[in-house]
């Protein structure tokens, strides 16, 4: 396994309701694109230790990041992280996100004004509704103009959530379904080589081979 140097940060967030002033992170490697990895629910940095490293290269770094508290939109933190890594001389980002973190991905590629540095999203398990809560509408989803790439297992429970936003988002997007009913992070056991391959190859295409 090669050897990728780790720095543990705090990251300053603006608006927190758990009265904290930062929230813990961690980036891998370094270089001027990063891939922001965001947790699901379980708000667990560690779920993506299974790629983490697999997905560092010459000049891109990637961070993983905590949530400060349990709540159905946490695009607010993912936008803080984003700028943290800007304010650092990263130039270039690509959101990578899990179930809720799948959410807060999309969100943050409609919603943000300035997010000409964001090149690409990948959204593994990421639900349009979930518990009566809708998280995007369909023109959020219809104007996120970068590649996207859609993850899930055939058999989860959000399987025709992400055949929707599929048919929703405009091109360039990409689609892969994989065998059973791992969610999220879940999915890295069974299928890690071949998702690890996409994902290589989606942020190389997205960042034109930075």
């Amino acid at each position: 396994m090669k050897s990728v140097i780790t720095q543990a940060v705090s990251i300053p967030v603006k608006q927190s309701t758990s009265g904290n002033s930062t929230t813990n992170g961690c980036l891998y490697g370094s270089g001027k694109t990063a891939v922001i990895l965001s947790n699901m629910d379980t708000n667990d940095q560690a779920e993506w230790d299974a790629v983490v490293e697999e997905l560092v290269a010459n000049d891109r770094m990637v961070v993983t990041y905590d949530y400060l508290q349990q709540q159905d939109d946490q695009s607010s933190i993912l936008a803080d992280v984003i700028s943290f890594v800007c304010t650092a001389g990263v130039k270039s980002v690509i959101l990578v996100g899990a179930s809720r973190g799948g959410v807060a991905s999309i969100k943050v590629a409609a919603n943000t004004k300035d997010n000409h540095c964001i090149l690409g999203v990948v959204a593994l398990s990421a639900p349009i509704e979930y518990e009566g809560i809708v998280f995007y509408s369909k023109e959020e989803l219809s104007r996120i103009k970068m590649p996207k790439l859609l993850i899930n297992s055939e058999e989860d429970d959000g399987a025709d959530d992400t055949r929707e936003m599929f048919q929703l988002f405009a091109e360039p997007k990409e689609l892969l379904f994989y065998p059973g009913d791992a969610h999220g992070t879940q999915l890295f056991t069974r299928e890690h080589q071949a998702i690890i391959t996409e994902l290589r190859h989606f942020i190389a295409v997205a960042t034109g081979g930075m």
